[in-house]
Order: structure tokens, then sequence, then C-alpha cells
């Protein structure tokens, strides 16, 4: 078998219901030289007889399987470790990969030379696969290098980028190692860049980290943030220093911090839990009164799931 050109690295964890979908969106690329390596983070479900049914079907298909939970940064490292392609392309193993996506990005990566990185626009759509969204990109290095110290701009299961360097994640962010990953490439100098085309689904999954652990995923983005403006300042950060149980620790039910509450609301609310943001809104109103933009959230929690999600797609779509 010949170099692959592409490596695709897609870390799986209780991924049954939706990672047929994301490796039959792999298989089916137009692009066909790349190897495809499947880490399965020590699944209790199906995901791993499922991997291993395809690895059958395709010789590309390359398993790491985990014999314990290691989280997304760790699995995804240890594909990176032994990944042989020029270009490494990342995919969660809820999304879905369109079918010139790796085409069209290997191409652009080819014929810009100067870029490290490139990501693309998403389809967002739900748990059943429907279209609820489109997330249009920030396309331009200029434009990305001044938005993505304060917020990020770049769709993760999107990316396709130079594996000569040999970047990892890093370990002490279980949640936010993308982001952590983006501003590390821009302290370094990387051109950062979006193709305007729409080019994966990305799944807006009730079960997923970002939805689930949405505050503590903030709260690692702004120590990702804190440990760039180090750098950028001072030339050195404190992640050495850093421990991740400080936040890992922190009791979301319980906790009164107005960051907290703000994130658990916004992420319930986006996922039609209306139930636990009505929890989250009346303990902000406790804390800090109800005059504010979360009485929205509120007021709204009370109008069901069909009229928010026509509200939606007059804003979005």
């Amino acid at each position: 078998m010949k170099e692959p050109k592409i490596s695709v690295i897609m870390s799986a964890y209780n991924a049954e219901k939706y990672i047929a979908e994301a490796i039959e969106s792999i298989l089916n690329q137009t692009f066909k030289n790349f190897e495809f390596i499947i880490i399965n983070d020590c699944s209790t479900d199906n995901s791993l007889k499922i991997i291993k049914k395809y690895m059958k079907k395709d010789k590309r298909i390359i398993l790491i399987n985990n014999k314990k939970n290691f989280g997304r940064a760790k699995s995804r490292n240890r594909g990176l470790k032994i990944a042989k392609g020029k270009y490494i392309a990342i995919l969660d193993s809820d999304d879905v990969s369109l079918s010139e996506r790796f085409e069209k990005q290997y191409n652009f990566l080819e014929q810009h030379q100067d870029v490290f990185l490139v990501g693309t626009g998403s389809i967002n759509i739900d748990e059943n696969g429907i279209k609820k969204s489109i997330s249009k990109p920030i396309c331009s290095f200029k434009k990305i290098s001044k938005i993505l110290p304060f917020n990020n701009c770049i769709f993760h299961p999107s990316i396709m980028f130079r594996n000569g360097d040999k970047y990892f994640y890093r370990e002490k962010f279980p949640y936010s190692q993308d982001y952590d990953l983006y501003l590390r490439l821009l302290s370094k100098g990387k051109r950062l860049v979006n193709m305007p085309e729409i080019l994966i689904k990305y799944r807006i999954n009730p079960h997923a980290v970002s939805w689930t652990k949405s505050a503590k995923q903030k709260l690692f983005a702004e120590k990702a943030k804190k440990f760039y403006h180090q750098r950028l300042e001072h030339g050195k950060e404190e992640y050495n220093r850093f421990d991740p149980n400080t936040i890992l620790n922190i009791n979301v039910e319980k906790s009164a911090d107005k960051f907290i509450l703000k994130c658990e609301i916004e992420s319930s609310f986006r996922i039609n839990n209306f139930k636990t943001t009505k929890i989250f809104c009346k303990r902000y109103f406790k804390h800090y009164g109800v005059f504010n933009k979360i009485l929205i959230y509120y007021f709204l929690s009370f109008t069901g799931k069909k009229f928010v999600n026509n509200i939606r797609k007059i804003l979005f779509n």
C-alpha cells in the first residue's frame, strides 16, 4: 500500500448511534488516498463491534483500542503519533463529512503552501440528522487572527492541517483542547484559515460533551485564552502549573457563579432542554435579579419546542 496523503483521526466513545454514518462519510470520500485511524476510547456499547465490521470491509481503517478511557485529547494524540499522512483530517464520531471534503481541502493546502490549517463551514443537524441551521465561517487569516484570541471561530470536526511539525493536543484540556491547539498554533505564527464551502454536518447532540459539560468546556476555553495572552505578553505561560481539577471538580448543579449559570442556561436552551433551562434561570434570578436578558430564555422555555425551533429558522436560515 502506498503512503497515504491524508491521515483521518476519529476518537469514539459510546458512539454506536452515529458512528456508522460518520465512518461511511469518510469511506465515501471522492479523495481515496487516506488512512483512517479510529481510536475506540474503551466504549461500553457496540462502538467497537461496529468499527470492526467496517475494518473487514476496508483495509484503510486502523483501530487503536484503548484498554481504559483516556478522553478525547489523549485518544487523538495516540492516533496522531502513528499518522503517516502528509495532512491530518479530524472528524468526531457523531458528525458527517460531505463527500468532496477531503478533495477540496487537500487541493487547497497543496495550492496554499503558506497555510498550516484549514477549516470549513457546517450544516448543523439535530440528533436525528435534520438540518437546523448553517454556520458560515470567517475565512481570512487576518480576521481569524483578530477574533480567535477571544472566540473560537474554527469548527473542529472540519479541520485539516499539515502533519510535518507533529502538533498534539494538550492532555490537561479534557474539553476545549481544539481551541487551545489553535491558539498555540497562532502563537507559533501559523496561518489558520477557513474555506467558505460547507463541507461537514455538525451534530447538535444533546448527549455530547459540548452540551452536557458546557460550563466546564467554556471554563477550559477561558484558560486557553489566558495561556495565549501570557505567551503573547511574557513569552511563557503557566500551563505546567495548571491543575485541571480546579475546573473538573466544580459542582455545576449547585453553583451560583454567574458565568457558569449563563453557560448552562444557554446550552440547555439550545438543545431544547427547557426543564433544565428553567431551573438554572430561577437560580440566576435568585442571585442576580430578574430584569436581564436571562428573562428571555425563561419566557421562551415555556413556549415549547415547536415555537422555539420556528424562531431559530427565522433567525438562522
